[in-house]
């Protein structure tokens, strides 16, 4: 019985990933950093200004 239920998930786990592709290697994959001039902090690289000191990237 409980068989019959594993098989299945198993199908439309594979599907769902086989679908979303290289989406999901995107989404965990780690942004990519830089640090601010002024104070040094680590600032994300879509970031207009610094999180810390306020200071212009």
């Amino acid at each position: 019985m409980f068989l019959m239920w594993i098989v299945p998930l198993l199908l439309v786990g594979l599907a769902v990933y086989t679908i979303s592709g290289n989406n999901l290697a995107k989404t965990l994959s780690p942004v990519a950093v830089r640090t601010c001039t002024q104070c040094g902090q680590a600032a994300q690289s879509d970031w207009k200004n610094c999180p810390h000191c306020g200071q212009t990237l």
